[in-house]
């Protein structure tokens, strides 16, 4: 960013524990180091053949990525550095030094991973929008940020949680979720719930396998199904981590260079409701209020449940109509 410079590091960065108020001085300089690098910085011109995955942050980037590129390659696994490297992720090319309309990939369809809002997603190929609840989403968000910006357990979840540029990603979730739900029956879009690929893994691959054009056999299914276990995804998790784009982060944060794996896989990770669990009650009143403000004023939708369930009766329907 032209003309803008980061703040330097203060000189008790490196402690061990730090106060409330370095806390929050502290997140909001390793997050504004992240935001400016974080940025999809790109002119890309689409096919139509492409498949853009628009996915918010912890909402399943990395298990989509995988998922759909084992889609097109029929459950076999070839061998890669880093999932960048065949789905590339338009938010951290700049920073990596990638062009995504050159890159090669492996098969056809391309496909392609962003964290973008809506208005700055791609034109003129297929999507597919992934979204997750909310409160799972914040408490993943927290443990991957820890990891990400080497907080190293020293900032609390009430300072992460208060952090306006940090909930502001919830807030730009909700925005995209509203928008891709009113988008759902044009074509070209698909839209997923982190859940239910979750609760139906196989029924969700095939899902998306359709909607990619893959015609795989049941054979083929089962072995995408199998990779993209969270056991078998964890086994091979040093090719979910952003190895290069980590290191370039730390140089910026002038923080000293790690060899620990930024957990994308994490091996406790993936669950379900936990954030309902390990969320404290001012966060969840937090978040709900926020999905009352955007998600319930607009779509009337009370809570991420309903809204599922809905999309869950939508797609029952549909089966049965074809069925008839």
């Amino acid at each position: 960013m032209e003309g803008f410079s980061l703040p330097k590091a203060p000189e008790w960065v490196h402690a061990e524990t730090w106060t409330r108020e370095q806390q929050e001085q502290e997140l909001t300089r390793r997050f504004m180091v992240s935001a400016v690098t974080l940025e999809a910085d790109f002119q890309f011109t689409a096919r139509q053949s492409d498949i853009i995955l628009n996915v918010s942050l912890k909402c399943g980037t990395t298990w989509l990525s995988y998922v759909c590129h084992l889609i097109r390659m029929g459950g076999s696994q070839p061998d890669f550095h880093s999932l960048e490297e065949v789905v590339p992720l338009f938010d951290v090319c700049s920073v990596l030094g990638m062009d995504p309309n050159t890159v090669t990939q492996p098969a056809h369809p391309r496909l392609f991973a962003t964290h973008a809002p809506y208005d700055r997603v791609p034109r003129g190929s297929k999507v597919i929008a992934c979204f997750r609840d909310p409160k799972d989403m914040f408490l993943s968000l927290f443990v991957f940020f820890d990891s990400l910006l080497m907080l190293k357990g020293r900032v609390e979840l009430s300072v992460f949680a208060k952090n306006k540029g940090i909930f502001g990603i919830l807030k730009r979730m909700l925005d995209l979720l509203v928008i891709w739900w009113e988008h759902r029956h044009d074509k070209g879009v698909l839209i997923l719930f982190y859940e239910d690929l979750k609760e139906d893994h196989d029924a969700s691959v095939r899902r998306i396998a359709q909607f990619m054009g893959a015609h795989l056999t049941d054979e083929e299914i089962g072995r995408v199904v199998h990779a993209t276990t969270h056991a078998e995804m964890y086994r091979h998790r040093e090719k979910f981590d952003l190895h290069e784009f980590t290191g370039k982060l730390l140089e910026m944060m002038e923080e000293v260079s790690s060899d620990e794996l930024v957990g994308r896989v994490r091996k406790n990770g993936g669950k379900v409701g936990e954030g309902e669990k390990r969320l404290t009650e001012e966060v969840k009143q937090s978040i709900e209020k926020e999905w009352q403000e955007t998600v319930t004023a607009k779509l009337g939708f009370r809570d991420f449940n309903e809204m599922r369930q809905a999309l869950k009766k939508e797609l029952s329907d549909k089966l049965a109509q074809n069925e008839n």
